[in-house]
């Protein structure tokens, strides 16, 4: 996102981001234009598969579509049909994410918008999509790359090719007896999406290192992510490079789950500093949905302590510029700890903003779908009814500074407080909260997921150590009648 979208949004910011927009799609006569389609790249080069954002199911890139031509990572004839589409004002199905916000009751703004408008590495590219048209070859301009599944973690809505985590466990244990089959390693082979061992060789890492050279100098925005890419030397190798090839108008940033050794945060924090001046930006990326027992049952492999330390030493240790951006992928286990979670981040930001203008701690919110079994939309009516009020009312409240309030450490008043919540992050939470609330149509994939939750939930803790009933106390009701199904 542009500068304006992510430091201290207010009102007339988001005027300017709807005029862009409007502007896009009139210049594309098409009410469906997303820039994302042709300039965003998720490559999981561990299997090859990949999409244009985070929101759409991925596609496999074909082995051979890459070997003469490693552009064929981005331009792939999945992707070249969806653009089709959009440009003959069609609305493609992997899209609905933003669908679904945009056909709320109300004005809600969905992430086509805010990726559409990006000033940065959308607006100034529209005329190279214009010449590419639907058919056409073009590099993306915001890329995003994991190397490798290579991870510490095994989060409950991750799977084998994200964590070689869970690939141990379900080699161990054997898929979840879910309707999915969760986990299922021979069915992740059948579809071409099991991960190469990072030890083995794999074409899509060729691929990419042969590309890198042509596109590198044209990228605006360059992430990293995984598994765990500071776990990855793929990732150490990049930075070495970027270090050595200094682009300071490149905005470089990493995925990672901040749950990484002391030492790696010290390297981190290292390589933060050797890259000072030699890129535009550097930022942190971590995920997160839950607080304390809640964030440790989700992101298993978590010590919460310890994530929110991390996040304080490279915030400390990399001075006013820097930032750890929060993604929050919201799900059924995070409804009852939200709230929490969000008051973290609050605190975070009295601590580290220095000024409101300057906001180190920014959060993007997004709904899981996938599995559909811990989708926040299967929760009965009360549950969802009573904390979407209380979360609503809580980013309400603290929706402007306070200057008046000093923040105390140790009896020793610091500075004001300059922590709050942004008018687009308000409105992310109001339209997770309102898309809660729609009623699930469809009674027989309800059912379906629910008994999936208490026949997943059961084994995850017989499986992990784990106690669903000590951590949640407000779902297991709820969990009681989805094991009687």
């Amino acid at each position: 996102m542009s500068k304006d979208q992510l430091v201290g949004p207010n009102q007339a910011n988001i005027d300017r981001m709807l005029s862009r927009m409007r502007f896009a799609e009139s210049s594309f006569e098409s009410n469906t234009f997303c820039a994302a389609k042709w300039l965003t790249l998720h490559l999981n080069l561990q299997n090859g598969w990949q999409n244009s954002c985070h929101h759409p199911s991925q596609h496999k890139v074909k082995v051979e579509d890459i070997l003469q031509n490693p552009r064929g990572l981005h331009n792939t004839p999945e992707k070249k049909e969806y653009r089709r589409m959009m440009l003959n004002n069609e609305r493609p199905k992997e899209c609905e994410y933003c669908w679904n916000i945009e056909d709320l009751p109300g004005s809600h703004i969905s992430d086509r918008t805010y990726k559409t408008t990006d000033m940065e590495w959308s607006i100034p590219h529209l005329a190279a999509i214009k010449e590419a048209g639907a058919n056409g070859n073009i590099n993306p301009s915001y890329l995003e790359v994991s190397f490798s599944n290579v991870c510490n973690f095994k989060c409950a809505y991750c799977s084998p090719d994200i964590s070689s985590q869970w690939v141990d466990e379900i080699r161990k244990h054997g898929p979840y007896p879910t309707s999915w089959k969760t986990g299922d390693l021979n069915y992740l082979k059948k579809i071409g999406r099991y991960p190469i061992h990072h030890t083995e060789h794999n074409p899509y890492v060729e691929a990419f290192w042969k590309w890198w050279p042509e596109l590198y100098p044209t990228l605006n925005t360059f992430r990293i992510t995984g598994g765990e890419p500071l776990l990855s030397k793929e990732t150490w190798k990049v930075l070495e490079y970027i270090e050595k090839n200094p682009r300071p108008d490149l905005n470089l940033a990493i995925n990672t789950n901040m749950g990484i050794p002391p030492k790696t945060v010290d390297r981190l924090i290292d390589m933060y500093k050797r890259l000072e001046g030699k890129v535009k930006s550097f930022e942190i990326y971590t995920s997160c949905e839950a607080s304390d027992k809640a964030a440790e049952y989700i992101r298993y492999g978590m010590g919460f302590v310890e994530f929110n330390n991390n996040i304080f030493r490279f915030l400390e240790a990399t001075g006013p510029n820097s930032r750890v951006n929060f993604m929050i992928t919201f799900n059924l286990l995070s409804i009852p700890s939200f709230q929490e979670f969000l008051h973290h981040i609050f605190l975070f930001r009295q601590r580290f903003n220095d000024t409101d203008a300057m906001n180190r701690i920014p959060m993007m919110i997004a709904y899981l779908r996938w599995p559909p079994f811990l989708s926040m939309k299967i929760a009965p009516k009360y549950i969802k009814e009573k904390f979407a009020k209380e979360i609503k009312a809580y980013v309400t409240e603290h929706a402007e500074p306070e200057p008046s309030k000093q923040l105390i450490r140790d009896g020793e008043i610091i500075k004001p407080s300059t922590g709050r919540f942004y008018i687009e992050e308000i409105d992310q939470v109001n339209r997770l909260c309102d898309f809660m609330m729609v009623e699930n149509l469809d009674r027989k994939g309800l059912q379906r997921d629910r008994k999936d939750f208490g026949r997943f939930i059961e084994e995850y803790d017989k499986r992990r150590g784990t106690d669903f009933y000590q951590t949640f106390p407000e779902l297991s009701s709820f969990y009681e009648e989805c094991l009687k199904l």
